[in-house]
């Protein structure tokens, strides 16, 4: 056998063991993962941030001295009242007014005035206006009585209503 053969022997040797350990290796993690009931764990935690349009990322701010308003939730609240056309604006992760009261067919408009995506959808799923990126307006027409409680669907913690009067 000449030195090239050998040489080629070896290399081919060397691949078949790289191989090896990267295949021993994915299976000692998949088993290491199958076997703690992390995979199911982690399902879980992926169920529960919905896409980030969920609870799992408007906790992450829980406890934060200082950065309350960051991601909604904080700041005063604060009301608002309309008679046929009635504005909400999303400005520093918040709507304002929190709360606007308004009589039956008032059309609420909402303007993202934030640099950041937001949504103002009814936790009754009543009315979504749909994803409003910056400079953006979507509206809706408030016929019935009620209270309609919304939240952005990108930032959980920010919230606000609208009251319908009778």
């Amino acid at each position: 056998m000449t030195n090239q053969a050998v040489l080629g022997v070896l290399a081919i040797i060397g691949a078949l063991a790289a191989v090896f350990l990267v295949v021993f290796a994915a299976l000692g993690t998949y088993h290491a993962v199958s076997g703690s009931g992390m995979r199911d764990n982690m399902g879980e935690m992926i169920k529960g941030i919905r896409g980030m349009t969920g609870d799992g990322m408007g906790d992450m701010m829980d406890g934060m001295n200082g950065m309350d308003g960051m991601m909604g939730g904080g700041g005063p609240e604060t009301t608002g009242s309309a008679s046929g056309r009635g504005e909400v604006r999303i400005a520093s992760f918040r709507f304002q007014p929190t709360t606007m009261n308004v009589t039956r067919g008032t059309v609420v408009v909402w303007t993202n005035d934030d640099s950041a995506t937001h949504t103002a959808t009814a936790k009754d799923a009543s009315f979504d206006t749909g994803r409003l990126d910056q400079g953006k307006s979507s509206q809706v027409t408030f016929d019935r009585p009620g209270t309609f409680e919304y939240v952005c669907n990108f930032h959980s913690r920010m919230t606000g209503r609208v009251v319908v009067g009778p």
